[in-house]
């Protein structure tokens, strides 16, 4: 068993002991070290009429970080042990489920130090698509911190 957050009502929220998950056919199971908290989080937890209670065990935790300690079939590119950040959907729990190709291994020079990974990655994939070349003038309206990424990412090209 584990302990995962679960969010009863808009504003309430208990921590329920639920099963373990196990990862199926190129997933892996990560035992989290952290999750970040994104501003995504707000709109439900205001409790939007269209929003049903109480959430599943661990819902809106998208930005965990841990280790991998069991893997689905099929997954070659990660092994039991490594470090790494997810995009997942309940990681507000001790334990979440993501697919392989949605884990990033961490380097050891992060060993120790939180790192919710997806607003790395949501920043990344921006600039990428944005295709910045150097000595162009790029405007980023909101400084929040996927903004304040984007900008240092751009001040680097």
């Amino acid at each position: 068993m584990m302990s995962a957050a679960v969010v009863t009502g808009p504003g309430s929220i208990r921590v329920d002991r639920v099963p373990i998950p196990m990862p199926g056919a190129g997933q892996v199971r990560v035992r989290l070290e952290g999750c970040g908290v994104c501003a995504s989080n707000l709109g439900p937890w205001s409790g939007p009429e269209w929003l049903s209670f109480p959430m599943e065990p661990g819902a809106m935790g998208h930005e965990g970080w841990g280790v991998i300690d069991a893997l689905g079939e099929g997954v070659a590119d990660l092994r039991e042990g490594d470090r790494v950040a997810a995009l997942s959907y309940a990681s507000y729990a001790e334990y979440d489920i993501a697919e392989a190709s949605a884990c990033v291994r961490l380097p050891d020079s992060l060993r120790d130090l939180p790192f919710p990974g997806e607003p790395l990655g949501c920043a990344m994939n921006i600039f990428r698509r944005a295709d910045i070349q150097a000595g162009q003038t790029v405007a980023i309206v909101g400084i929040g911190f996927l903004g304040a990424i984007l900008t240092r990412l751009s001040r680097n090209v």
